[in-house]
């Protein structure tokens, strides 16, 4: 429910299924993140056409996005069968992404295995949430509700379930596909478990918890790391075997650093965002990169 002035909001409907796709593509940044981009609309590709495309500038992948005013369709095909149109006609997205946006990107520089598909929709029934409850189905779902005076909100629908998701589909998706093509749902246990040090993961999910308790932040997990966002990122977490390196995002010159704690790599190639960074080696460093952690969150906090 939303209450303005004192007053109990009635809920209105999107009168057609195109209402709904026009106000998420004139809004992708702000629902999504400021590092997402509007494309097209209306993206034919071979026997399909796709609602809206979006793109992902931090990542360099793709973004298939459906809007729905049913609730009686099934979403794990259709997204199921995006998914694999991308990954086998990948040139088509890239040659009208740099057609749009005046780029010159080829095959090797997008990312597929990061791509996804997200629907919006007023409704959802049980079976498209429980179906579309999986770790590593590569699919967002987000509700979004009209009230009187025009006012839109929206949630994302959150996974609730650790089981993945098998089915011949999703295994024709990723089979005999090079590495960077298999599509995947990255979590955070992807990054623990790869080296397995339980020191290491220890001193992640402390800081995990602090950083948390900062404010309203969600984790977004990424290839190479996990990401801790407000409108922004604030922190960015990369895994090694004997350590963790923070990235703060925050610009060279923002921030007072008068023991020199950080590490400026504002002129040195890295993963995460931000010209600032920290290794913790052990529990005690989390305390001298939590101030600069809450300096990023005032910055880039929802």
């Amino acid at each position: 429910m939303l209450i303005k002035n004192d007053k109990l909001l009635k809920q209105s409907e999107f009168k057609l299924e195109k209402d709904i796709q026009t106000f998420v593509e004139n809004h992708i940044p702000d629902i999504l993140g400021e590092e997402y981009e509007f494309v097209c609309t209306e993206f034919p590709v071979g026997d399909f056409r796709i609602d809206s495309l979006a793109f992902n500038k931090e990542t360099k992948s793709f973004i298939i996005i459906e809007d729905k005013k049913v609730e009686n369709k099934s979403l794990v095909d259709q997204g199921l069968t995006y998914l694999k149109l991308l990954r086998d006609r990948k040139a088509d997205f890239i040659l009208k992404y740099n057609e749009i946006k005046h780029t010159n990107y080829n095959v090797n520089d997008i990312d597929i295995s990061q791509s996804k598909v997200i629907f919006f929709s007023p409704y959802y029934n049980k079976y498209q949430i429980y179906s579309s409850d999986y770790q590593n189905i590569p699919f967002d779902l987000y509700k979004v509700t009209k009230y009187e005076d025009d006012i839109i909100d929206i949630e994302k629908i959150e996974r609730s379930s650790k089981e993945k998701f098998n089915n011949e589909i999703f295994k024709e998706l990723n089979t005999n596909s090079k590495s960077n093509e298999e599509i995947k749902v990255y979590t955070e246990d992807d990054h623990k478990n790869y080296y397995g040090v339980e020191k290491i993961n220890e001193i992640y999910e402390n800081l995990k918890d602090e950083i948390l308790e900062l404010g309203d932040i969600d984790i977004d997990v990424k290839k190479v790391y996990i990401a801790f966002k407000g409108r922004r990122n604030i922190a960015d977490v990369e895994f090694y075997k004997n350590h963790i390196t923070v990235f703060v995002n925050v610009k060279r010159g923002t921030i007072e650093d008068p023991l020199n704690v950080l590490s400026d790599i504002s002129n040195i190639g890295h993963h995460g965002n931000g010209d600032y960074c920290l290794d913790l080696y052990k529990m005690e460093d989390i305390d001298k990169i939590i101030p600069f952690i809450k300096k990023s969150y005032e910055i880039n906090k929802k």
